[in-house]
């Protein structure tokens, strides 16, 4: 998938071996006419109703809100930026009206990490641990969304994580839905010369060490390539959760 902000892309969603239902969906959105692209990895809260309704209406939401932006004039950074904070928002508002007013006893919630490709800049917004990631030579793979579950806000405010608190990875500390008011992370980031991003749930970022990205991120030839290797070393590894991916690289016809 080929536009004009400079990038192609690819993006592969799987059920895993062990789960009954796959609650994870995911959007790459680079109109050719564009000079700016979407991506989305949404995961649907395990244990909680109907998590896959709360990650589509994530998707689609976001992708239809960013198919109407005008076309007339390039987008600006920091349009990027109110696009995904104040649609990230409204989405919540939704998800959480319908669970408030279908009495949902476990409220149905998502988490979600997106991005807005610019021709120089990338926009980031996340909520949950659902990840993205830059591969670029000079620095390996580098996390770049942080992970809203408890353990992991524990540890960053008190720098160690105790033993009991590590078993307890999986509960999100911030998603789509559970709450009226929602305030994703966002990010602004210069999009540098060679860099590839990689977007996934934590079905594959839980399973695959950093390394065995890093290294598909560098040997993969297209986003394609990088997609379908993920998928198939989380499928010999288990799969005990969804796996969803999406696999960001820079054009070759602009290099």
């Amino acid at each position: 998938m080929r536009n004009r902000a400079g990038i192609i892309m690819a993006g592969e969603s799987n059920l895993g071996l062990h789960r009954k239902r796959n609650e994870d969906n995911f959007c790459c959105y680079a109109p050719p006419e564009r000079d700016h692209a979407l991506a989305i990895v949404a995961d649907g809260v395990g244990g909680h109703s109907n998590g896959a309704l709360a990650s589509l209406i994530c998707c689609r939401d976001l992708a239809e809100k960013f198919r109407t932006l005008p076309k007339e004039r390039p987008l600006r950074e920091e349009d990027a930026a109110a696009f995904l904070r104040d649609t990230i928002r409204e989405i919540n508002r939704k998800v959480f009206e319908r669970n408030y007013f279908e009495q949902v006893r476990r409220p149905m919630s998502s988490t979600i990490v997106a991005a807005v490709f610019l021709r120089r800049t990338v926009l980031l917004a996340s909520a949950g641990d659902s990840r993205m990631y830059e591969f670029h030579p000079s620095d390996g793979l580098v996390q770049l969304s942080t992970d809203h579950s408890f353990s992991a806000e524990f540890a960053r405010e008190h720098g160690f994580l105790p033993p009991g608190l590590a078993t307890m990875k999986n509960l999100i500390a911030r998603a789509v839905g559970p709450r009226s008011e929602l305030e994703p992370e966002l990010h602004a980031l210069p999009r540098r010369p060679g860099s590839r991003y990689l977007l996934c749930s934590d079905g594959a970022s839980g399973t695959l060490s950093r390394e065995t990205l890093q290294t598909i991120m560098a040997e993969a030839a297209t986003p394609r390539q990088a997609v379908d290797r993920i998928l198939r070393d989380v499928l010999m590894a288990g799969a005990r959760d969804n796996i969803t991916a999406i696999a960001v690289f820079p054009d070759p016809q602009e290099a």
